[in-house]
């Protein structure tokens, strides 16, 4: 099925410690979207003193999709948010649901390798669909 890219949302990924302690700055954030083709990039960041990146704008579907779900239009799209930092383990997000119109900021909590671990081991967090707060 052929997506309608005529929207756009906004992403601001917030990198920090565990129990958002510390913001860490110079973050590595890879944000990439499933494709037919496989897994495809779509931006590389790097947070600031705050721990956050730049506002990006994303490809989204229209917000009148989530309005008439019943049309069967995507009410949204995923995207997968990868953030490396030196002595953490590399933390995944997938399936970040994009919704036209809206900012979404998604937090990410770093978690400390252990002394005598190496680097590139990895946590994987798939996110739930969202909930329809209404029903």
């Amino acid at each position: 099925m052929a997506e309608n890219n005529s929207g756009t949302g906004m992403l601001i990924v917030q990198v920090y410690t565990a129990d958002q302690a510390l913001p860490l700055a110079d973050a590595n954030v890879l944000i990439t979207k499933n494709s037919g083709s496989g897994e495809e990039l779509v931006r590389v960041l790097k947070t600031d003193r705050s721990g956050r990146t730049q506002p990006i704008s994303l490809a989204a579907p229209p917000a009148a999709n989530s309005l008439d779900p019943e049309n069967g239009g995507a009410r949204f799209f995923n995207y997968n948010i990868r953030v490396d930092y030196p002595g953490y383990y590399t933390m995944e997000n997938l399936n970040v649901p994009i919704f036209e119109g809206q900012t979404s900021i998604q937090p990410v909590a770093m978690i400390p390798l252990p002394a005598d671990e190496e680097r590139g081991k990895k946590i994987t967090v798939v996110e739930d669909e969202p909930r329809d707060l209404d029903a």
